[in-house]
């Protein structure tokens, strides 16, 4: 009986700690309207996630792991921190707008403020 005992208590154990760690990720979602592309790479997958056009792009990411994504339209480019842990830490969900007037920032997905604005790319002649 002990042995069943202890075998139940491991697989437990198991559970918890795969919950624990369900729970500290942070999801960022991303809204773009159209004519805007966004690109996030993400460290703790390897993986780029972007989209082009109207569209949304969706991470989920560590707690503590600074996320950085670009967003591009026309000749017009940032870089933004789309989680930033010492700005964002306690918020479960991070939402951003990137619009064609700026990049907007919330935790509640309705109250938005802005927060970026785009870089004009310098013209070069040689």
């Amino acid at each position: 009986m002990p042995s069943i005992t202890y075998v139940g208590l491991f697989f437990a154990i198991a559970l918890a700690s795969g919950l624990s760690n369900a729970f500290e990720l942070v999801n960022i979602d991303v809204n773009f309207s159209d004519g805007i592309s966004v690109r996030c790479n993400s460290q703790s997958n390897g993986l780029t996630n972007q989209g082009f056009g109207f569209g949304f792009v969706h991470l989920s990411v560590p707690i503590g792991q600074r996320e950085i994504c670009h967003a591009s339209l026309n000749d017009s480019s940032t870089l933004f921190t789309a989680y930033d842990p010492k700005y964002d830490q306690g918020h479960p969900f991070v939402y951003w707008m990137v619009k064609q007037d700026g990049l907007y920032h919330s935790w509640d997905n309705k109250n938005f403020v802005k927060k970026g604005v785009w870089n004009v790319s310098s013209i070069v002649e040689h």
